[in-house]
Parts: structure tokens; sequence; C-alpha cells
């Protein structure tokens, strides 16, 4: 069983993490492999680590996918572990969530490649913990521990909820989202230009009664902007958990939460049917190192979920090379605009 860095650091100090464990945020199967020696809970946020979890065995009485944990699995732990998320917001986020479901005189524990951002994270710890240090380092990674000897303030969901009013693309959209979410709080560039190439899109003239599919759905302005645009029901997608919720409650404080299927899927492995119209800003498009594979696996996929004549609307940089993977799954494709560092793409399913 292949582990991360991370899990590799906690697997040699497994010897600490003894009674009641809880993972938030797990990036791979080490609780299932530490539940051979603790009892052990896993709060999820990627759908593909929960599914993970499942097939090695995790029971659903311990494991939990979900923007907030649920209570009824499990609380007073011992040992709270928290894997280094890429936000900063989230990480304030996870511990504030944790805190109240840890024993007095018991150990978070912070771990993450070197590169994550774990270096800084420290200061996070020491505000609610005591004794917060270094434990270990290896493999280019860090892991951190403080003991949590004071009352934790009371976990309030609402109150990590921002909400704001939103132009765009003729659009005034009321928006939700959560920390650990795709463009927190603001209007992604690239989100922005694919809207405004939308607008002039013609769409069909039942388009109240197409399928449509955002993948990759963030904090739900895509679904949200074609619902309002179109009056069409909308699915929406995405492996997180955080940004289920947010697109929920976008919908919900637009009074449109009837319009919205929400679908928790890695890719398209959790995706029915065929769509009219497939719209994206896709999520593995981002860092210094691009894994080709996975859009490559999208585009080919993506094919067997499009109508005849179905749509496939895509906003990237425009430095990645889609073009190619397009044209190999759909035949050609069409550039729509170019424009502050990002490239709007189109492709149609052809008849056979």
């Amino acid at each position: 069983m292949n582990l991360n860095s991370p899990s590799l650091l906690l697997e040699r100090n497994a010897e600490q993490f003894q009674g009641k464990v809880l993972f938030a945020n797990p990036e791979d199967r080490y609780p299932q492999m530490l539940a051979n020696a603790a009892q052990v809970s896993a709060w999820c946020q990627s759908h593909s680590v929960f599914e993970s979890l499942q097939q090695a065995g995790m029971g659903a009485e311990s494991l939990h996918f979900g923007a907030t944990w649920d209570d009824s699995k499990g609380t007073e732990f011992d040992h709270v572990i928290i894997y280094q998320p890429k936000a900063k917001e989230l990480l304030d986020y996870l511990l504030a969530a944790t805190l109240p479901l840890l024993n007095k005189g018991g150990q978070v524990w912070l771990v993450g490649d070197n590169k994550s951002g774990v270096k800084s994270s420290m200061k996070r710890l020491q505000g609610p913990l005591e004794d917060v240090g270094k434990f270990d380092s290896a493999k280019h990674c860090l892991l951190y521990s403080g003991y949590k000897q004071a009352p934790a303030k009371p976990f309030v969901f609402e109150e990590w909820i921002t909400t704001w009013q939103q132009e765009v693309a003729g659009q005034t959209l009321t928006l939700c989202s959560i920390p650990g979410v795709f463009g927190h709080g603001k209007l992604d560039k690239g989100t922005a230009l694919l809207l405004e190439q939308l607008q002039q899109h013609r769409f069909m003239s039942d388009v109240a009664k197409a399928r449509l599919l955002d993948f990759g759905c963030g904090d739900g302005i895509i679904s949200l902007w074609l619902h309002q645009q179109t009056g069409a029901h909308i699915h929406a997608l995405d492996d997180s958990a955080l940004a289920l919720k947010a697109t929920e409650l976008t919908f919900a404080a637009n009074e449109c939460h009837d319009a919205l299927t929400l679908i928790a899927s890695n890719g398209l492995a959790q995706v029915k049917g065929r769509f009219n119209y497939v719209i994206t800003n896709p999520p593995f498009h981002t860092g210094v190192s691009t894994d080709y594979s996975i859009a490559e696996r999208f585009f080919i996929n993506v094919k067997q979920h499009l109508t005849l004549n179905g749509e496939l609307f895509v906003v990237a940089n425009d430095f990645l090379r889609y073009p190619p993977l397009m044209d190999a799954a759909l035949s050609k494709h069409t550039v729509l605009t170019k424009a502050r560092g990002f490239a709007v793409y189109h492709a149609r399913q052809k008849k056979n």
C-alpha cells in the first residue's frame, strides 16, 4: 500500500498515536493502517480519499465525507491529526472544527510536505495550543505537535461562510464560500472569462430542458450563472466536500436549491448519463508541474458523457497543452478567446 511522504513520517511515529484518533483532511489510506493499533476515525474532504478508505475496509461508523464532522461518529478524541492543506484558511477551519472534539490534554498533530507551507503553520497552532513545536522531520516533511489545555470555543459552521454579491457576464449573483474552496471569496479571472464567452453563446432553443454539467463546481458560480441564464437544472460535480457544500449554500442563497443536483466524484466516475453541455474550469491545471494524464483521462471520459452534438467548454491557463488532448478525444476544438493568461476552448461531440 503506497503512502505519501507525510504519511510515511506519521507511520514512523505511530507509537505516539494511542487511544482515540481523528484524522482531518487525510490524503491516503494511512488512517486504515493505523486502525490496527488505535481507535481511528477519518473526516475526509476529498471524495477520492473517502472512497479509497472505504475500499481499504474502513467502516461507515468511523468514516465521514463532508464539510463538517459528524459528531455521531465520535467525540472526545485523544489525538487529532491534520494534513497541511494548500489553503492556510482551511487549516484554521480544521483546527476550529476539531479542537472541541479533543480531550483536555489531548494532542494536535500537523504534518505536511515542506512545499505545502507547513513550515509557517506552527504559529497557527500556538494560539489555541500549548507546548507547540517540531516533533520530527524526514523525507522533506515536518511533523508538529501541541497540547490542548484550555476549553475550545464551540465550532459554529455559519461563522465560516463568506457571502458576497458578484456581477459577472450580465448576471448579479449571491455567492457563498467556505475556506478551502477554489477562488474562496473572490472571482477567478479564468471563470470570469469563461462566463463572458458563454454569455455570447447561442444555446439551443430548448436549453431549459437540456442537461448541463459543471465539472469542478467550486463555490457554484458557474452553476448558478448557467441556471440563471438558461433556466435549466444544473448538475454540479466536485471531489471536495467543501466545494459541494459551498455550491449548495450558493443555490440556497439565491432561492433556487431545487434546480441543483450535487455529484461527489473524483473525475467523472460517479456521473450517470449524457449531457448537452459540459462546462468546466478544471481543477487539474495549477502548480509548477502539471499532470497531463489527469486532463487526458477527463477529455477521453467526457466523450462518453456528451450527447450527440453535445458541447464542451473549457477554460484553462493558456500555456497548457490541452488542445491536442481535446482533438484526440473529440476530433477538433475551437479557441473562443485568449486573454488575461487564459484560453477558452470549445469542442463538440460529432455524430459518427
